[in-house]
């Protein structure tokens, strides 16, 4: 099955590359499941890391051109400016590296060194940049300045129940699809530009041919991939339970014996649980960028061959999944 192999490989990248682990925890600053964010939280939308530093950085330019502002304020502007840059830099850069990792050698699971991931990341910077932004304009502002107004106008006012029916039809059955499709598109468009070193309006172009082509077998893949989040949530949460309480019981044990014992002993509890997270998350950032390029090579490869649910769709519905 497409799945055990993109799951299997996907791991075992990871364990031949661990500096892999290294781009998952920058890349995590970008945020993960936008698309199904989308759908769990219509009525409250959460931007995503590039939505809001648009935000800011308008905000900013909106204070340089109207507000006479001291120095003191520019400076530390400036700085928020700089450091954010840096992050947005970095974390894309490690999207396009952990996606020009799965063109490593498939027989040994070895990819390129950490110097030439991130050096072809770099390289796909600005287009994989205008793919997330395009992404954050998609799945965050259509959101909030079409889909919201719309939620809010049909809950505070009585319109009537025919156009009622067809406002909700329309809102929940053309126009959040519709974000939730092009956020898949520009996830496959990202590794058209990484992997087929392709533009940015030729990637999106093929990247909306190829979800048309497979759109049942990447909503699957976005169900798996929740269902292991969940799991994952759990292990994890468990990792710094382990780790966390029966260190804090021993220094509130010790508090009574011995104060400066009982602060040590917590401090290092604190911090282990804090590392255990940051490992967590850079764990979960590679794995799931490696799963979804691993399985945008498996839709493009010669002769690939289809799960399933996507035979039986054809077999019912020929129309809906060709």
């Amino acid at each position: 099955m497409v799945y055990k192999k993109v799951y299997s490989n996907s791991w075992k990248l990871i364990k031949s590359n661990l500096h892999l682990i290294i781009f998952g925890l920058f890349v995590s600053i970008l945020g993960f499941m936008q698309e199904i964010k989308i759908l769990i939280n219509i009525d409250k939308v959460e931007t995503d890391f590039i939505s809001t530093n648009i935000v800011q950085w308008l905000s900013i330019l909106a204070k340089f051109a109207t507000e006479n502002l001291s120095w003191a304020a520019f400076a530390s502007y400036m700085i928020f400016f700089l450091f954010a840059a840096i992050a947005l830099v970095v974390s894309i850069s490690s999207q396009g590296a952990l996606i020009h990792s799965v063109s490593g050698n498939k027989k040994t699971g070895k990819t390129s060194s950490f110097k030439k991931c991130l050096q072809a990341g770099v390289e796909k910077f600005w287009p994989l940049l205008g793919m997330n932004v395009l992404n954050s304009l998609i799945s965050v502002f259509f959101i909030i300045i079409v889909i919201e107004p719309i939620v809010y106008f049909l809950s505070a006012s009585y319109v009537g129940e025919l156009l009622y029916l067809l406002i909700s039809i329309v809102t929940f059955f053309l126009l959040l699809p519709l974000a939730v499709v092009l956020s898949f598109v520009t996830r496959y468009g990202a590794a058209y530009i990484v992997l087929k070193n392709q533009k940015l309006t030729t990637a999106f172009v093929n990247a909306w041919i190829l979800f048309k082509i497979n759109w049942l077998v990447t909503i699957e893949n976005a169900i798996l991939l929740i269902l292991f989040s969940m799991v994952y949530s759990l292990l994890l949460s468990g990792a710094i339970a382990v780790a966390l309480v029966p260190l804090l019981v021993l220094s509130i044990l010790l508090s009574f014996i011995n104060p400066i014992a009982f602060s040590i002993i917590f401090s290092v509890g604190i911090i282990a649980a804090i590392i255990i997270l940051i490992l967590g998350i850079s764990l979960y950032g590679a794995y799931y960028n490696l799963v979804w390029a691993n399985f945008f090579v498996e839709l493009t490869a010669p002769g690939k061959s289809h799960p399933k649910i996507h035979k039986i769709a054809k077999k019912h519905l020929p129309k809906l999944a060709k």
